[in-house]
């Protein structure tokens, strides 16, 4: 009993709530198998182990009936538990859909619509404005099985699981679908997290961190336009970079990873660049982009963009200027001097590598 966890305790460390344990106990028999002297449930080290593998087996797509089967085959002593949980009828269960309006093993909602995705990408459906969740789930809606995997990997922390999920994602649907309806959501729902809760600040690095990973393992592709001098990287690049005083470069991450698995060439100068080295790049490398991303609002990359605007000019060939991020907005610079602002991961691709 001295390392037995109560269902609240049990819940956070796996990412869910305690209501999802109940439930699972009591529909598939997997649950607590000690009390304490009060007759409370509590969750021993082997109990935990099989809730764990439960998680991931649904993280990766398994419905939960049948995750729970393969992990109480391995497990003889458990099976009389889900025979007897199963003779609990789900009109019975105060956990089931019916009675609860939601089904307590999924995430929440997410208050966005629905992108349009290509036919089989991991889309988000839309859905209406609910209340924001406490406890410990994410905002993120009746969402997709790869997005609600993920989700609760991160929640408990489990960040080879994530990366797993993340990089089967990118293999199967590509950079663009992955970032925009995947990584995306799950970033925004940390972020409403956090916000409601100034908790799990652990959570949201972790995330990122596990994003960044897999946006760098993407492969690199072969280029529309084959033959000599135009093999994957080749050609005149697009440049990348952040304002100097801008710090949040991970959409940066998955604009290289997609123009990387599009055989598109390009050189990342990463977060906080200073102006010297836009200038220096553009005019060593001839590039035949630069984008200049700003997350947040103000005057501040407005010298980097009139000095790259001034590089740009300078160049031999022509040079598209882009901006990118929502710290562009109402910058009279960036519509003066810059070729257009790209909105999203689709408009950044159309119009570098089209």
């Amino acid at each position: 009993m001295n390392n037995a966890l109560s269902p609240g305790a049990a819940a956070r460390l796996l990412g869910v709530t305690p209501t999802t344990l109940r439930s699972w106990d009591r529909r598939y028999g997997i649950g607590p198998g000690e009390r304490s002297p009060g007759g409370h449930r509590r969750y021993s080290p082997a109990d935990m182990d099989r809730l764990r593998e439960l998680c991931r087996l649904v993280g990766e797509g398994v419905p939960p009936a049948t995750a729970a089967q393969r992990i109480l085959d391995r497990t003889p002593a458990a099976r009389p538990v889900l025979r007897a949980s199963a003779a609990v009828s789900q009109k019975d269960s105060p956990d089931t859909p019916e009675r609860t309006g939601q089904d307590h093993t999924h995430a929440p909602a997410d208050p966005r619509g629905t992108p349009s995705t290509p036919s089989g990408s991991p889309a988000l459906p839309a859905s209406g404005r609910p209340g924001r969740p406490g406890g410990d789930t994410l905002p993120l809606g009746t969402a997709s099985p790869s997005l609600q995997g993920i989700a609760r990997a991160a929640m408990r922390m489990d960040s080879d699981l994530v990366e797993h999920l993340l990089q089967r994602a990118l293999a199967e649907h590509g950079t663009v679908a992955v970032w925009e309806n995947l990584a995306m959501p799950l970033l925004y729902g940390m972020g409403r997290k956090w916000e409601d809760t100034r908790r799990y600040v652990e959570v949201e690095h972790l995330l990122s961190w596990a994003v960044s990973s897999a946006l760098r393992r993407v492969p690199p592709g072969t280029p529309a336009r084959s033959g000599p001098g135009h093999a994957p990287g080749s050609g005149r690049p697009v440049v990348l970079a952040c304002a100097p005083h801008e710090m949040h470069s991970l959409p940066v991450e998955a604009l290289a990873a997609a123009l990387r698995e599009a055989g598109r060439a390009h050189r990342v100068l990463g977060p906080c660049t200073p102006t010297e080295a836009v200038v220096r790049t553009v005019r060593r490398t001839g590039p035949s982009a630069v984008v200049l991303w700003c997350h947040t609002r103000g005057e501040q990359g407005t010298g980097t963009l009139l000095a790259a605007a001034g590089a740009a000019d300078a160049a031999r060939e022509h040079v598209g200027l882009y901006t990118a991020g929502p710290g562009w907005r109402g910058v009279r610079a960036a519509r003066r001097f810059a070729d257009g602002h790209l909105g999203s991961l689709t408009e950044a691709m159309a119009a570098l590598a089209p």
